[in-house]
């Protein structure tokens, strides 16, 4: 049985309203004994403590030590005296230092929701829907000192329709990379499978978000690139909108191509002459999620 050190929350995108562990589940199915889970810090201690909910309780579960890297003093010999041959990464949040990727006579694979050396970064899941591109994928790379730069030992794609969610996106390029990891896993470490360098005059970087991020600006904004954006930031950091005299988190929408009618109190002009219908979003009052016809029954002023 291979022994495998796994690094981080397994969370591809960031703000997630379900996050799953299909990589993690997939190593200890297939037989790999996971030696630690590897945190940055612990999630309990700071003001988010649901974000590594799922990736804790999957190592509870199984009984898998969890080490939190700011709460040692040597890492490196930490780690070492676990005996692992290879380590797994996937969202892990901070740079991992050479001589801790030197630990392991495999190396580290980082598994990446993009196709590499397009969308480095912390978002590229988000970056794909905000960019309205018509295919993205997962890249298992081996993992250097410097952010996403390393070899690449495999590449999958898989086709957008165009109408993702960032949680629906995250979850199928999950399961996608679990597929490829366990694929090519056992290559990787006898060594026959070697990685191909990425080609740096194609890299591009990804920006991360913050709440402002979120915000909708339909006067310079088209109706499609607002539409792509509240799809993009689900959950976090939500897009908003000044709807009808009020900040509002907007959580579903659709751009009408055709829209000749008059003006409907869901339906937003936006730049270009282009048209976004509002569908879904959350009450400033209650902090409800609710359909748009439900919420001007309690806006009586607007109709």
């Amino acid at each position: 049985m291979t022994k495998i050190v796994f690094f981080g929350n397994e969370q591809l995108a960031q703000g997630l309203e379900n996050p799953i562990t299909p990589i993690f589940d997939a190593l200890i199915v297939n037989n790999y004994e996971i030696a630690a889970l590897v945190l940055p810090r612990d999630p309990s201690s700071k003001s988010h403590p649901n974000r590594k909910k799922a990736i804790v309780a999957a190592a509870e579960r199984h009984n898998i030590p969890i080490i939190f890297t700011d709460q040692e003093t040597d890492l490196d010999e930490r780690l070492r005296s676990l005996n692992a041959k290879i380590g797994v990464l996937a969202s892990f949040g901070k740079i991992v230092k050479q001589s801790t990727i030197n630990v392991f006579p495999c190396g580290i694979v980082n598994i990446h929701p993009s196709l590499l050396p397009k969308y480095r970064g912390s978002t590229p899941i988000e970056t794909a829907i905000l960019n309205g591109d018509d295919e993205t994928g997962v890249s298992l790379m081996q993992l250097v000192a410097k952010m996403d730069a390393g070899g690449v030992f495999a590449a999958g794609k898989i086709a957008l329709i165009g109408d993702e969610t960032k949680q629906e996106l995250y979850e199928k390029l999950a399961i996608f990379g679990a597929e490829m990891l366990i694929n090519n896993l056992p290559q990787i470490i006898s060594g026959e499978l070697q990685p191909t360098p990425q080609n740096e005059s194609g890299a591009t970087y990804t920006e991360q978000l913050a709440k402002s991020s979120g915000d909708l600006n339909p006067t310079t904004m088209t109706a499609t690139e607002c539409e792509r954006k509240i799809r993009a930031f689900i959950e976090f950091p939500k897009t908003r909108l000044d709807f009808h005299g009020q900040e509002t988190i907007i959580t579903a929408a659709k751009v009408l191509p055709d829209f000749t009618g008059d003006d409907w109190p869901d339906v937003v002009k936006c730049a270009n002459n282009t048209f976004l219908q509002i569908q879904e979003l959350i009450n400033p009052k209650s902090g409800k999620k609710m359909k748009v016809t439900d919420y001007f029954n309690g806006r009586k002023d607007v109709l």
